[in-house]
């Protein structure tokens, strides 16, 4: 945990909490060398163990028939794109 004196904190308020939001940084605030209070996230963020995703994934909606659809467009599409010339031929 990172200490700052008051006046800084003061002066860098805002990208200090932009650090706290962002990066999860914490601070100690200090006035007097005595530290009088803490800038830290509320709670920790979400993870999401591995075992989950199963889960989650299956919970997601399906293409159905716009699957086949999509990759028939992508197939289309690279038939169609002319092949890339070889700049050193």
């Amino acid at each position: 945990m990172e200490q700052i004196n008051v006046t800084q904190a003061v002066r860098q308020f805002s990208d200090l909490l932009n650090r706290v939001f962002y990066q999860g940084a914490s601070f100690e605030l200090e006035r007097g060398n005595k530290v009088i209070a803490r800038l830290c996230p509320v709670s920790a963020p979400r993870t999401v163990a591995v075992r989950e995703l199963n889960r989650l994934f299956a919970e997601l909606p399906g293409f159905n028939e716009d699957a086949e659809r999509f990759a028939q467009d992508i197939d289309a599409i690279r038939k169609a794109a002319l092949p890339e010339r070889d700049p050193w031929a």
